[in-house]
């Protein structure tokens, strides 16, 4: 057995790389660490690589083979499109504070929000509960659903192990 440490990027197909790039640099704050030609690492698209901490990328596109079928939802967005693969996509940020910031913002910028804001909890979703991580639910151009979070409960090797 090994050790894995966390989740470091997450890989997307788009129809529309410049849509997609736009998106998540001006409007969720990534920065652009490095681009590719078409051809240099998937067939036929060019990418971009961003991030949103010290990591090289943490979002990775690839511009899709105009050909290209089954690859994004075909109604609704990846949350009520239920079928084997991707279903959302979640971004940690430090504080409420934060977070709040990113809500206002986000609804500025004319973003939907699809669901929340709430409390994620043991005691199910809603904004009445008092234990769980705070959350709410957008999508992208491409119809992927984003979460975005803070106050999520941390376990520590320690803690596991008694």
């Amino acid at each position: 057995m090994f050790k894995t440490t966390k989740i470091g990027h997450v890989g997307f197909w788009t129809k529309d790389l410049a849509r997609m790039e736009d998106f998540y640099t001006r409007v969720l704050g990534f920065k652009v660490t490095s681009r590719s030609g078409p051809g240099a690492m998937v067939p036929g698209g060019a990418s971009v690589f961003l991030r949103c901490d010290v990591t090289h990328h943490e979002v990775v596109f690839f511009q899709a083979p105009e050909n290209a079928s089954g690859l994004y939802p075909e109604s609704g967005n990846s949350m009520t499109e239920a079928k084997p693969g991707f279903q959302h996509l979640a971004f940690e940020l430090p504080d409420r504070g934060e977070w709040l910031k990113a809500l206002r913002y986000l609804k500025e910028c004319g973003v939907k929000i699809e669901y929340g804001p709430l409390v994620h909890g043991p005691e199910g979703d809603g904004f009445e509960q008092g234990s769980g991580n705070r959350a709410f639910y957008f999508c992208d151009p491409d119809g992927n659903y984003i979460e975005l979070y803070c106050d999520i409960d941390v376990f520590r090797e320690e803690e596991e192990s008694s």
